[in-house]
């Protein structure tokens, strides 16, 4: 069965703190203990009015904010002949691109043979890793 696949609480609260703001169909609930609990199909229209509540976008809208608040552009690629070398069997990892000018940014890869077991888990670390170095970055 495919299902959609959502950010982690902890990009979750990334995005917010980096101005995220979009109507989701799914959210993060904080109860008193300071726990997440999923909560699907509520709309969410301003979650900076709730503080018990997180956006919970999926992957690919955290993604597409990205490109249109930030220029950010992630590209999810799969290993090739020469990064097999390094790990092994075909896995995943990441490229970051300004999508003004298509300039390589950053690669998941460059400082260590970084890749990841899962399309999914390759984004939800490009998507981290961007929110982490926004100032960085372009």
């Amino acid at each position: 069965m495919i299902t959609e696949d959502y950010v982690s609480f902890e990009t979750a609260k990334l995005l917010k703190e980096k101005g995220f703001d979009e109507r989701t169909d799914t959210s993060y609930i904080i109860d008193n203990t300071d726990r997440p609990m999923v909560k699907v199909g509520d709309l969410i229209y301003s979650p900076n009015t709730e503080p018990h509540r997180i956006a919970a976008p999926t992957l690919n809208l955290a993604r597409k904010w990205l490109r249109k608040a930030h220029n950010i552009g992630i590209e999810i690629r799969m290993t090739n002949r020469s990064m097999s070398a390094l790990v092994d069997i075909v896995k995943y990892y990441w490229v970051v691109l300004d999508t003004r000018t298509a300039k390589w940014e950053d690669e998941s890869t460059v400082h260590t043979p970084k890749a990841y077991e899962t399309y999914e888990q390759a984004c939800e670390s490009a998507i981290k890793y961007c929110l982490e170095n926004l100032k960085k970055l372009f």
